[in-house]
């Protein structure tokens, strides 16, 4: 019996007339409505999603559930309660949306379950702890959600004693013996550890399902990804690390427990040494695809698709694949598998048939993520975004010549938009080899006159930049400043194949300073680029390439050095430093020419662009010293420069009122330095 849906809906028309199309502003990427995954109904008529929005003055978001009829037609809010109504989940019964939401005296974010007809939300949950990441059991009775809980804290109970005699402690000081204990902005020395716990639906009960194993998930961003139940709920798989010090010696490794029978966890992946992560279970319960990496301490390894069967060994199914895959999902049919793809510029989902490995994807000027699929359907619902258009949801099935749009919130802004071209180019690079990169223009462009160019330095290094919107560094938005803006995804980039991916490694600034100024040389050959008025601007690696092209050339009139990287000698107080003695060739007391030599700070004598520095206190992967001590240098040297720091943020600016505050100061020292907007 089809389920009656709530009569208050968005019915999508034609917009009324509409002002002239104006470019790209910092306010706007807070004014887009933030459309978070999908999760699809079983029978395929709808799909909801967390829209999230924010209000600016008050530096806060919020968030509702929304359901999107999969034809288009209709966008339906689910729910109204204030603050944050999050990652919902549609039980495969159809009867009921699981969430996490904050509402009246609740410590924390509790599990509600809403019907999907609308009507109050029921709080399913009373932790003391705060759950996330929902799954469903297969016979909708029981929800599973990963919290941060203490080893010796097996119930409630005790989970609050300790907390309470926590936060009562007078002495701040805290002993560390881990290798790793704090990770990006968090601290990871209270002892506290991610655990899957059980839910039952009924009566709020919950069970840690780890407790008495020894095993947690890793500490660092644990979710949904992290484990996964199988369908008739007897066995639960985690990824762990089974090293004795992941801070020294990583190894994620995924191990299962038959649930409600005593037994020790099993490490089904002891073959490989490296990261082996995402397990989803098979539709049937026989099977388990999950990724898998074969190179230690390199993060952008290529990611495998893997598939374990009973006890047989795992196989791999993407082996003639030079790119790495992203969050497998088993499509209802069990026979074929949907993986995320960086592949040149763009995240593509492909099909991929499990028997033997056949892929299957339709290739488009956009990029795919976070698809879901209807059980008694052929449909999926994904979010597709391009340099052009915010995370928006489409459905698309068998009966569908093409996609379609469901999900609206932000149609009207984006026409309000005047965006520049967008175009793919490639040059020769380092070694002479092919280097893509992408180029914004600015929406008034005319190539019979002269403008401003800036490189766009990507952070990582690995982190290749794929067509997708971004709420940060915007391409687009700084082209609306009258920038043309040049993109590289120089070696070391992502989405172009694993030996690209690899050519840095133990030379970090090389090849990459080569490729950025084989791509001014591109600029400066075209009529309508000014010589005299180029810049440089870079995040994180991108900062650190700032700093070395700041040693290395005075060929730009100004750099914006973001979260950069100075010193890889004092680098070694990031919070994550296993992996550097693979990706610097050596840890500095091996080595401490070749950390040197890859170290901005040895070519201070050479600084003379004028530099604007910006850090964030809580940065603890560079850590925020790493700004101070290139500020310093360069005001000592007397090169111009200023330093903008944020007490409250960390490795990003997050919050609407910095980040504004980011975009001013940014776009100030460039025109200072370049101006806007073209010359005759």
């Amino acid at each position: 019996m089809r389920r009656a849906i709530p009569v208050v809906v968005l019915l999508l028309g034609g917009p009324a007339a509409a002002a002239p199309p104006r470019p790209m502003t910092p306010d706007d990427l807070w004014a887009v409505r933030r459309v978070g995954p999908p999760s699809v109904s079983p029978d395929g008529r709808w799909a909801v999603v967390e829209v999230v929005t924010w209000d600016v003055p008050k530096d806060e978001s919020s968030s509702q559930l929304w359901l999107l009829a999969t034809d288009g037609s209709r966008q339906v809010q689910l729910t109204h309660a204030p603050g944050k109504n999050a990652g919902p989940k549609w039980s495969p019964d159809g009867k009921l949306i699981a969430f996490t939401g904050k509402r009246g005296a609740d410590e924390g974010p509790q599990v509600y379950v809403i019907a999907p007809t609308g009507g109050e939300a029921r709080r399913v949950t009373d932790m003391p702890m705060s759950p996330s990441g929902l799954k469903w059991s297969g016979d909708s009775k029981t929800l599973y959600a990963v919290a941060w809980t203490w080893p010796d804290t097996p119930d409630d109970a005790a989970y609050r004693k300790k907390d309470k005699a926590e936060k009562e402690k007078k002495a701040k000081a805290v002993v560390i013996d881990d290798t790793v204990y704090r990770y990006w902005d968090r601290w990871l020395t209270d002892g506290k550890r991610p655990v899957v716990f059980g839910i039952d639906v009924g009566t709020g009960k919950h069970t840690n399902l780890l407790a008495g194993t020894k095993l947690h998930l890793r500490p660092y961003e644990p979710s949904a990804d992290d484990y996964d139940v199988a369908p008739d709920g007897a066995e639960l798989c985690v990824v762990a690390d089974a090293s004795k010090d992941p801070g020294i010696d990583p190894n994620a490794d995924l191990f299962v427990l038959r649930l409600g029978e005593k037994g020790e966890p099993k490490n089904i992946t002891t073959d490989n040494p490296a990261a082996d992560t995402s397990p989803v279970y098979s539709p049937d319960g026989k099977s388990i695809a999950f990724l898998r990496q074969t190179t230690r301490f390199f993060y952008a390894d290529r990611q495998r698709v893997m598939v374990r069967t009973g006890d047989a060994a795992p196989r791999e199914l993407t082996a003639d694949l030079d790119r790495s895959c992203a969050s497998p999902r088993w499509l209802p049919d069990g026979r074929r598998l949907a993986v995320e793809v960086e592949d040149a510029g763009y995240v593509r989902i492909n099909f991929v048939n499990v028997a033997d490995g056949k892929r299957f994807v339709v290739a488009g000027e956009f990029s795919e993520r976070a698809i879901d699929f209807a059980r008694d359907v052929r449909l999926g619902v994904y979010l597709r975004s391009s340099f052009n258009e915010p995370p928006t949801a489409f459905a698309h099935g068998p009966g569908m010549k093409e996609p379609v749009q469901i999900s609206h919130f932000n149609d009207d802004l984006v026409k309000s938009w005047q965006l520049g071209k967008v175009e793919s180019v490639t040059f020769k690079g380092a070694d002479d080899a092919d280097v893509p990169m992408w180029v914004f223009y600015p929406p008034d462009f005319d190539p019979a006159k002269k403008w401003p160019l800036v490189q766009m330095v990507h952070g990582g290094p690995h982190n290749g930049i794929m067509s997708e919107f971004s709420f940060r560094w915007n391409p687009q938005v700084w082209a609306a400043r009258g920038y043309v803006v040049g993109v590289v995804n120089f070696h070391g980039s992502s989405g172009f194949g694993q030996r690209f991916a690899d050519s840095i490694t133990g030379d970090y600034g090389t090849k990459p300073l080569a490729d950025v100024m084989k791509a001014t040389d591109w600029f400066e050959a075209k009529p309508w680029i000014d010589k005299d008025r180029m810049a440089a601007a870079g995040g994180s690696y991108g900062g650190y390439m700032m700093a070395w092209l700041n040693g290395h050339t005075d060929r730009f009139k100004a750099h914006i050095c973001h979260a950069g990287v100075y010193s890889y000698h004092s680098q070694m107080a990031s919070d994550v430093v296993a992996g550097r003695q693979r990706a610097l060739g050596a840890f500095p007391w091996r080595d401490l020419d070749r950390i040197d030599r890859q170290s901005a700070q040895r070519f201070a004598a050479n600084f003379k662009t004028p530099t604007l520095v910006l850090h964030g206190e809580k940065d603890y992967r560079v850590p925020v010293t790493q700004g101070f001590e290139y500020y310093n240098t360069l005001r000592q040297k007397g090169v111009p420069t200023r330093l903008v720091y944020f007490p409250d943020e960390n490795h990003w600016v997050l919050k609407p009122q910095n980040a504004l505050v980011w975009h001013r100061e940014v776009f100030d020292w460039l025109d200072r330095y370049i101006g806007r907007g073209p010359t005759q």
